[in-house]
Parts: structure tokens; C-alpha cells; sequence
């Protein structure tokens, strides 16, 4: 990870924690990996991410209580506001990150943003986000203890979703990171906890996952997982 890009997810999680707004948010995607870092400490962990893209995660319904205005909280960092698509998805843009704000989606879907008036922001509602938010663990990102999905949950979930990526070079790196994280969990030990996660998922989102383990190198997987 740049050190750049470290010393800034610090100092913007940080206002997050310091404004109340962190404790309701579930750090996804792949800024995941470093923070499992304690998670796998007894084996030889070694995560890299090459990425400029934080997603943090609103679980429904929020608990948001009080007011922050997100946008005037990050512009002395140096944050601006771009709106992604006709919909008008806000990003919040930084020349080393990217931060992006996110809800699950519900029911048939929609490609509106999100309203989240309390922290005056929008967000992307995005399909299989209940499943990285109903498993949780805590971790710590820069010395900020935040909230990440689980390694199962992670990894099953990166799995299933990279097959669903029109973009070859991000569903690959999805591919490969669920994998990796699948087999340091293996190495932990913890095939029953796996097997009992991908078993309780509906039988298509299983055909997902199975699709991305056909590969030379993870035929092995499937066998153990399914």
C-alpha cells in the first residue's frame, strides 16, 4: 500500500470516528485486506491491494442519530465532489483515494442513489451487501478500530461477485483475493466455518462461486468448500 494513500485513510477514518459517523459503517472491498492482518497473525499473511478505492458500507435500516455534513468533514483533506453517472452517485475524490459510500440493495433494485440526509450524501445501493454486513469482525486501519466482514464472508463474497464484473481486470483481482483469503482461512483452520457459510447461500450464488474456483490452480477448492 502507498504510504500516501495509508497516511490519508488514517486521517479521513479518523474524522469519521472523531464525528460519530465510523461506528455505523462497515469498511468493504478490498482496503479489507491489510486489516485482516491480526486476523491471520499465526500464519504467514501477506495482502497486497492495488487500489485507490475505499467503499464503506451503510447497512439499512442506518442508525445515523445525529447531523454531519461529510463533505465540509473532509475538505480540508483536500476531497472534492464528483457525481458518477446520470444518477448522480457521489464520490468523494482525492488524487490518492477515492471514497465511495454504500447501502445494500433491496428487493427488485434501482439505479437511484441512496439518500442519507443526516450525513448529506448519496449512496449506491449494491447487490449481496447484507451478506459482508451480517458477519463482522473488528479491526484496526491506520490506528482507527473500524468494522470489517468477516474473512468467510469476504472471501465467499468476492468470489461470487467476480463473476458478475464487466471489468476482466477487476473481477480477476476479486477472483484472486477471495482465493487467497480462502486458503489462509483453510490454513487456519477453518473449512467447517466456510462450508457452513457457502452451504447457507442460495444455490445460485453457490454456482457463482464454483464457476470462479475453475481454474487449474483452485480445482482443489471447490472439492473442500462444497
Amino acid at each position: 500500500m502507498d504510504r500516501n494513500q495509508h497516511n490519508l485513510c488514517s486521517r479521513l477514518l479518523k474524522r469519521l470516528e472523531d464525528a460519530g459517523v465510523l461506528k455505523h459503517i462497515v469498511l468493504v472491498g478490498s482496503w479489507c485486506m491489510p486489516c485482516y492482518s491480526a486476523y491471520f497473525s499465526k500464519i504467514d499473511y501477506r495482502p497486497l491491494i492495488r487500489t485507490r478505492d475505499i467503499d464503506l458500507l451503510i447497512p439499512l435500516p442506518h442508525k445515523m442519530m445525529k447531523t454531519v455534513d461529510v463533505e465540509s468533514l473532509l475538505k480540508d483533506l483536500n476531497f472534492v465532489i464528483n457525481f458518477k453517472g446520470s444518477s448522480g452517485y457521489m464520490q468523494f475524490v482525492h488524487s490518492d483515494i477515492m471514497l465511495e459510500f454504500l447501502v445494500p440493495e433491496r428487493g427488485r433494485g434501482t439505479d437511484k442513489p441512496y439518500n442519507i440526509p443526516e450525513l448529506g450524501i448519496n449512496a449506491a445501493a449494491i447487490r449481496y451487501l447484507d451478506f459482508l454486513a451480517g458477519r463482522t469482525i473488528k479491526a484496526h486501519l491506520g490506528g482507527v478500530e473500524i468494522c470489517v466482514p468477516h474473512p468467510v464472508n469476504f472471501c465467499l463474497h468476492k468470489l461470487m461477485i467476480c463473476k458478475r464484473r464487466g471489468n476482466s481486470v477487476k473481477s480477476e483481482n476479486d477472483r484472486r483475493q477471495g482465493v487467497y483469503i480462502l486458503r489462509c482461512l483453510i490454513e487456519m483452520k477453518e473449512l467447517d466455518s466456510i462450508r457452513k457459510a457457502a452451504a447457507g447461500m442460495p444455490v445460485s450464488w453457490q454456482k457463482l462461486i464454483k464457476t470462479s474456483l475453475v481454474n487449474t490452480a483452485d480445482e482443489d477448492l471447490n472439492s473442500q468448500v462444497f
